[in-house]
């Protein structure tokens, strides 16, 4: 007889820890939308995020003159584009969102391989890194207007 409580109750705690699993799971992928587990942005506060870093200096001044400052803008700008594409079925046009993001992430890349600001070592030349903010400036004006004000 208390084989038989042992296994009642043994399988009373599986499927009790089953249902406790199933829960947790369940709840952490609804809230998390990238690798990194961070809940995404809503629609309205990637908006303001992207208004907010199109307002910064690295996107308004001359690329060539102010690319060397700009390590922190291209890692806001960097940081954004998952967020705005997680947003994507939000907005008017996923299409022009999506290529938006991808020329955002293709000019981080050009600014990142080109050593436009290394760490320890003076910034890659204008020739290069100019171009690269340039591109990066356009491609975020372009995401800001797919993701719409």
């Amino acid at each position: 007889m208390s084989t038989f409580r042992t296994a009642r109750l043994a399988a009373v705690v599986a499927v009790a820890l089953a249902a406790l699993a199933g829960c947790g799971e369940s709840s952490t992928h609804a809230a998390s939308s990238g690798d990194d587990g961070a809940p995404s942005l809503t629609l309205p506060a990637l908006r303001t995020k992207l208004a907010s870093i199109s307002l910064d200096e690295c996107a308004t001044k001359p690329a060539e003159q102010i690319y060397p400052d700009c390590a922190r803008f291209v890692r806001e700008v960097q940081n954004v584009v998952p967020a705005a594409r997680a947003e994507a079925r939000e907005v008017a046009s996923p299409q022009a969102l999506a290529k938006a993001a991808d020329a955002v992430d293709g000019a981080v890349n050009r600014f990142t391989q080109d050593q436009c600001i290394p760490v320890g070592a003076p910034p890659g030349p204008a020739s290069a890194c100019g171009p690269d903010l340039a591109s990066m400036q356009e491609a975020l004006r372009a995401l800001v207007a797919a993701v719409g004000r």
